[in-house]
């Protein structure tokens, strides 16, 4: 059963993140709708997971790169 799990991960992620991603911009489109002041918050917080995407990059990118031998 793990094998299987885990031989279809990326199915089951991907059903998983679309399902997500459906939910989200309904979400996002009642409150906008309804709310329209929330569509300057949701401009700040995507702002903020795609400046915190950038970061996790570069420290991962700097943990990747080979220590220096002297």
């Amino acid at each position: 059963m793990v094998k299987f799990i885990h031989r279809n991960m990326a199915l089951l992620v991907a059903l998983v993140m679309t399902a997500l991603a459906i939910a989200g911009y309904n979400t996002i489109s009642l409150l906008v709708r309804h709310h329209h002041a929330a569509l300057h918050d949701i401009r700040h917080v995507i702002s903020v997971l795609v400046l915190f995407g950038i970061f996790y990059l570069v420290v991962r990118y700097i943990q990747a790169l080979p220590e220096e031998a002297d």
